[in-house]
């Protein structure tokens, strides 16, 4: 699809009978996401789209999941739906990923942030998984920051992968299957899903210790590689992954995390995470470097930093300013007294002048 490829036409667009498209605010592989507007109270949503005649269309199976989820960080959905070509989810307007926040921070979060971070995301995935799902696609791009009065949260989005772990009626848990396609983001998929294994809930929360390195380090060892052949590629990653030592994996960053990857990687298929352990064991070291629960993320003080810039542009050109204004005056003030000086030592000319004359008329 076109960029902006509906706000070209000359024409209002609606979908759902009442959500009016603004403009264009992000992609993915499938679908685009616009600014929109309910014409009814004015309050901005958001509109996702996906055209029909792709070959797994997602966005409505993502909608009724959405719709029926309830709690913290989950995303609110308003109306899902077909809208002529196109199927239609409008949900409430967040902020912006961790990936756009992640590349705005100089591609490095502090230990503090990704501390805060780290609670809610485990949790965001254990209300998640309490639904009997799996989410399967565990990267930066899908937990995105609220907005006004929760901008402090993190919300968890894109259920399109989204997979029941537990069969509906049965309540059995699926069996593990061998020679699956990799399902997710290769940069962030489990040793078990590099293996082609069936995903669980342990697999989730491998690709989330992926993800706190990623924001600790920066990088993340098996990225880059200069490897054309795709299927080459695949099997390099999966050796980095499956042979990197863990300690060595964390050299340089405290060894909680590495001790989160050792326990979530020894997690069975069907075995409950704890989700609550994983929590404390970051809480404990949040607490041991006396850290504060502010919420002042780095991309906050980030944001700080450039007012307090602007500011400091602002203060040096208002005292340019004053100091040329002084200057003027202190050049006022030195000519008046240049030109009172001229005017003493003329007067002081003249009488001598005027001294002299008279010397002249008394000789003569």
């Amino acid at each position: 699809m076109d960029d902006n490829f509906f706000l070209k036409r000359k024409v209002e667009i609606m979908v759902g009978g009442k959500y009016r498209l603004i403009k264009k605010i992000g992609d993915g592989a499938f679908t685009e996401i616009y600014e929109g507007i309910d014409i009814f109270d004015n309050s901005k949503i958001a509109i996702k789209l996906e055209h029909n005649s792709i070959k797994y269309p997602q966005l409505l199976f993502e909608s009724k999941l959405l719709q029926s989820f309830k709690g913290i960080g989950i995303p609110k959905v308003f109306w899902g739906g077909i809208s002529g070509e196109y199927n239609v989810m409008v949900m409430e307007l967040l902020g912006s990923n961790l990936e756009e926040l992640f590349q705005s921070c100089g591609k490095k979060f502090s230990l503090k942030t990704v501390l805060m971070i780290s609670k809610q995301i485990i949790d965001r995935i254990h209300h998640f998984h309490n639904y009997n799902f799996i989410h399967r696609d565990i990267k930066p791009q899908n937990f995105v920051m609220g907005n006004k009065e929760n901008e402090h949260l993190i919300y968890l989005v894109d259920f399109g992968l989204a997979k029941r772990f537990r069969e509906e009626y049965t309540n059995f848990h699926i069996p593990l299957r061998q020679g699956i396609k990799l399902t997710g983001t290769i940069r962030f998929a489990s040793c078990n899903a590099m293996n082609k294994k069936e995903l669980s809930r342990r697999d989730d929360m491998e690709s989330i210790g992926y993800l706190f390195l990623y924001f600790l380090k920066g990088s993340l060892p098996w990225q880059g590689l200069k490897i054309k052949q795709k299927n080459e590629k695949f099997e390099k990653i999966k050796e980095m992954k499956i042979d990197l030592d863990i300690d060595q994996l964390c050299q340089g960053i405290p060894e909680e995390f590495g001790t989160y990857l050792k326990m979530v990687r020894k997690l069975e298929f069907e075995e409950e995470p704890e989700y609550w352990k994983y929590i404390n064991l970051f809480d404990e070291l949040f607490n041991k470097k006396e850290f504060i629960r502010d919420y002042c993320y780095d991309w906050i003080e980030e944001g700080k930093s450039k007012k307090k810039e602007k500011f400091k542009e602002t203060l040096m050109y208002n005292n340019k300013e004053i100091y040329n204004k002084v200057e003027e005056l202190t050049n006022i003030e030195e000519k008046e007294e240049n030109n009172n000086n001229d005017e003493q030592k003329n007067k002081a000319k003249d009488k001598e002048d005027e001294k002299k004359q008279k010397d002249n008329c008394q000789i003569y």
